[in-house]
């Protein structure tokens, strides 16, 4: 019988005359058998449309590879120009892997949209983009012009989409009622594609076929009217865009184009805030074109006209909302962080927190009465005093409010809901969005004592009194809590890796000692128990061996090596195997009829014709876990062993590493990890990851994402591991993070590494900012490709409750990074 690669092959296999569904460009479907008539009239359909495409679409090589160094380096202007916030609000819009710069003429779209469809969309106000660069009537329009392309004074409207490697625009019609016809476009930095007729779907992003894919080269013009540029979609899909690409499309606009009404656009903002509303975009960083966009997708055309009227139509309390992490407050001045290094994301200005909380105020006592202004004080307290002040203002005023409330009362309203209302408001100064599901009041103290606390280590102490003989004779604890209270963020960092970060060569000798001693415990029993079983030599692995273990001294691995026969044996890569995922890799027994079943003996645990890992682990563990006898080993291994019960793990507990770990109850870990190597693949049985496919074996990169940083770190002296230590205990003792684990983080050191060059001591502070920087943007997007193998998206277990919570708190540390050394 024929051998199967796969599953999938061999089920495709057994049924040849499956039914299939096409779908034609027009919208009407087709279900039938795979025959020669039916796939010929298919192919005739979308040949003919694909024709009516291509008659309707005209390019041209106008410009030389001089004049598109010329013009790229104009765009690079714009882009840096974006960064530093120098534009209007309207002119940039930003979107994962994707930034629009809208000139002489803007328009919503997408999500903007009050109501979603084709026609809805409208103009900005006049004004409310930037005008065109001269630029690009110099050096673009005037050559097209030159070139009988458009006629003179045609283009009114110039937008500049910069992609970033796997950025995407799904499929759209430019709006009709808004842009007349033809729709101009020059491509520059590399070749890409524009594709008509395909259909996006999500989770995971999948393009169907393109009805036409039309190549477009670095310096082309295309020139889309007629059945291209309104009977048939175009997009740009993700594997298109496999370098930095640009483009900059000229369109006129209709005299009778639908306006928004100024009324309806977000308050006017002076020139002097503008430059505080946008962010820096985050620095340019490889993608796989397949992983990008993964599930979670996203749309950052959010503006803030649409977040201001639909935050009145909910109370303050209603935290449903999407990622409201990603609307923080605008920046202070005098922040530490400039626009180069800010988060990748909008900015919802302080002012319209403030609108929006007077606005419930003077919903029940007049825009004027006193609630209002107190209000105002809450919302602004933090701006103006800091956090510490902020919660002695809030203290301070919030018996007056209550007084103030009860005595303006309405008789028909309850109490009850009064007093709701003013704790809601009062945790809109620094509450996060889960929080306020929970009890209000119970919130607001909590974050007032979370203030108050971290107030001692972030706020600046008062001068003390002028009495010399108090000053010296303050209590010690006071005279160090104002040592460090005046300790730059630096200094702090430096003192968090010394103390809370490194563990003492005692503590991690010991540890690794006892681990040896365990695992030559199950070695041993293991070659007594089954001498047949052909097993290499034990090791211990996992950061406790690397130096990576921060915190504690609490865990280890235990790699127990099954010897495969290479004539035998067979691994299949995880981009081959039904499940399609790169590190859920397979082991298929080979020459079978040669070599029939019971000549290997892995044979006996064969599942359909592949080696189980479960049952390998299920062996092992009936062997380690349950016929070895722990208790009689207490004497000889000086501390207690015992397995630990339900894990799909194989899991041993170790009590009493020491005297001192022994009364404090803490416990140290052995996770025994049965290894397949084939050729230059390590795969591990881990059904803690790989759920209930019981074949599978997972393809863990722990080992080459270590060598890689101890290489790069060797090569500079730099501080990478560190910096990875001080990440992991960040995460480890701030609850909010705990979900980012060792390998999240190392690779994105390893991505930092690529674009970043100094990574030397006085760099640290630097470097630890910018991976909470390069973080969030990840977590913005939703996918954090790995670094050996960027279709894999480090995030996609993470539910999107999860990344909201990381991502609020790492964006609240972006301006004030102490709370994450507390």
């Amino acid at each position: 019988m024929a051998g199967f690669t796969d599953l999938r092959e061999k089920l495709k296999s057994m049924t040849p005359h499956r039914d299939k569904v096409f779908e034609y460009s027009n919208g009407e479907k087709r279900k039938y058998r795979e025959s020669d008539d039916d796939e010929s009239e298919y192919e005739e359909r979308r040949d003919a449309e694909a024709r009516k495409v291509k008659s309707s679409i005209k390019q041209a090589n106008i410009f030389t590879q001089e004049e598109c160094a010329r013009i790229e380096a104009k765009i690079d202007e714009v882009v840096a120009k974006g960064e530093k916030g120098l534009y209007r609000e309207h002119t940039v819009d930003r979107a994962p892997l994707r930034n629009k710069y809208f000139f002489g003429e803007g328009y919503t779209y997408g999500s903007q949209l009050e109501k979603r469809g084709p026609g809805q969309e409208r103009l900005y106000s006049k004004g409310e983009v930037d005008e065109i660069p001269d630029w690009v009537h110099e050096l673009v329009i005037d050559r097209l012009v030159t070139n009988g392309v458009i006629p003179e004074g045609f283009v009114n409207s110039a937008v500049i989409n910069d992609y970033q490697p796997g950025g995407c625009i799904v499929s759209h019609v430019d709006p009709i009622h808004i842009f007349e016809r033809p729709i101009v476009s020059v491509s520059f930095f590399s070749d890409s594609a524009l594709c008509f007729g395909c259909k996006f779907q999500f989770k995971p992003i999948r393009v169907s076929e393109p009805v036409l894919h039309l190549p477009v080269k670095r310096g082309s013009v295309t020139v889309l009217s007629g059945y291209a540029a309104d009977d048939i979609t175009h997009c740009i899909r993700p594997q298109d865009i496999k370098e930095r690409r640009a483009v900059i499309i000229l369109r006129k606009t209709r005299p009778d184009a639908p306006r928004l009404n100024s009324s309806s656009l977000s308050p006017t903002i002076h020139s002097s805030e503008r430059r505080h509303i946008l962010k820096a975009k985050r620095s340019h960083r490889k993608a796989d074109p397949d992983a990008a966009h993964r599930p979670r997708i996203l749309e950052m055309d959010k503006e803030l006209q649409r977040r201001s009227l639909s935050s009145r139509q909910r109370r303050h309390g209603d935290s449903s909302s999407e990622n409201s992490w990603r609307r923080a407050d605008e920046r202070e001045p005098g922040s530490r962080y400039t626009h180069d290094h800010a988060p990748p994301r909008r900015v919802k200005m302080r002012h319209t927190l403030t609108e929006e909380v007077m606005y419930y105020s003077g919903k029940r006592r007049g825009e004027d009465g006193i609630a209002a202004v107190i209000d105002f004080l809450l919302s602004n307290a933090r701006l103006v005093l800091g956090v510490g002040g902020a919660a002695v203002l809030g203290i301070a005023t919030l018996a007056v409010k209550r007084l103030i409330e009860r005595a303006g009362r309405p008789p028909d309203e309850k109490p009850d809901k009064k007093m709701t209302d003013s704790w809601e408001e009062l945790s809109l100064v620094s509450a996060s969005p889960k929080l306020l599901h929970k009890g209000i009041e119970g919130v607001v103290m909590k974050q007032i004592a979370a203030a108050t606390k971290k107030a001692e280590l972030s706020q600046p102490i008062p001068l003390p009194s002028p009495e010399p003989q108090r000053c010296e004779t303050d209590p010690p604890q006071r005279r160090k809590r104002m040592d460090l209270c005046v300790m730059t963020f630096a200094e702090r960092l430096q003192q968090y890796y010394r103390t809370r970060v490194c563990l003492s060569v005692e503590e991690v000798s010991v540890a690794q000692q006892r681990a040896l001693e365990i695992a030559t415990e199950i070695q041993a029993f293991l070659h007594s128990k089954h001498p047949d079983m052909p097993l290499g030599d034990m090791t211990l692995a996992g950061s406790l061996l690397d130096d990576l273990q921060v915190v504690t001294a609490d865990h280890a691995c235990l790699i127990v090596p099954l010897q495969l026969e290479s004539s035998l044996w067979t691994p299949i890569a995880g981009e081959d195997t039904f499940l399609g995922h790169p590190q859920y890799c397979m082991v298929r027994r080979e020459n079978l009829e040669y070599f029939p079943r019971g000549r290997s003996y892995w044979d006996r645990h064969l599942l359909g014709g592949y080696l189980s890992s479960r049952l390998v682990s299920e062996q092992l563990g009936k062997t380690v876990m349950e016929s070895m006898n722990w208790p009689s080993l207490i004497g000889t291994l000086e501390c207690k062993v015992q397995p630990v019960l339900g894990s799909p793990e194989l899991k041993l507990e170790i009590q009493g590493l020491t005297q001192s770990s022994y009364d404090s109850g803490e416990r140290f870990y052995i996770t025994v990890l049965p290894t397949v190597r084939l050729g230059e693949m390590m795969l591990t049985a881990q059904r803690e990851i790989t759920g209930s496919f019981d074949y599978v074996w997972y393809q863990s990169l722990y080992t080459s994402e270590t060598a890689r940083l101890a290489a790069h770190d060797k090569a500079d002296s730099g501080i990478r591991r560190k910096c990875l230590k001080t990440l992991k205990a960040v995460c480890r003792n701030c609850p909010s993070l705990r979900k980012l684990n060792g390998s999240h983080l190392s690779n994105v050191i390893l991505h930092m590494s690529e674009k970043e060059t100094d990574w030397s001591e006085s760099a640290f502070t630097d470097r630890f900012q910018q991976a909470i920087t390069e973080l969030i943007g990840y977590l913005e997007t939703g996918i954090l490709p790995s670094f050996f193998k960027p279709n894999v998206n480090l995030f996609q277990g993470f539910t999107e409750d999860d990344i909201d919570e990381m991502g609020f708190m790492l964006y609240c540390a972006v301006t004030e990074p102490e709370i994450l050394l507390i």
